[in-house]
């Protein structure tokens, strides 16, 4: 049982800080105005709100990895990959329902984020693991 939540909050923790990361990388984007260059809807203001909902979001999707916390480390981050793209689903299908279009590249944007994320929690995970 110990181990168990061992594994549970190295994966949340992993799957937060990852999600800090990526909300920085949004915001930098937002902020120099690449995104307003590609045509991109999406600018998000850097405020506590915006990083705490990127934390637990980050950190719950980040338990998705615990069956494979184990495995070898290549493995890890293919797998880190593709859970990065079930966060992307989420955002396309759930989040993005209302009439206004963030843009055309902005799936592919969130897409590369996401994969970045699944690409941090399982690096973060196997420096945990590791430690």
């Amino acid at each position: 049982m110990r181990e168990l939540a061992r594994r549970l909050a190295f994966l949340f923790f992993a799957g937060a800080l990852a999600g800090a990361l990526t909300s920085l990388g949004w915001w930098l984007l937002g902020a120099a105005g690449v995104m307003a260059q590609w045509g991109i809807a999406l600018a998000p203001e850097l405020t506590p709100a915006w990083l705490e909902s990127h934390l637990v979001t980050g950190g719950l999707w980040g338990l998705l990895l615990l069956p494979f916390f184990s495995d070898a480390a290549n493995r890890l981050l293919g797998l880190g990959a593709g859970v990065g793209v079930l966060p992307t689903c989420h955002v396309v299908m759930v989040q993005w329902t209302s009439p206004t279009e963030p843009g055309a590249l902005a799936p592919v944007l969130v897409l590369t984020f996401c994969v970045v994320w699944g690409l941090a929690t399982a690096g973060l995970v196997l420096a945990l693991r590791e430690a």
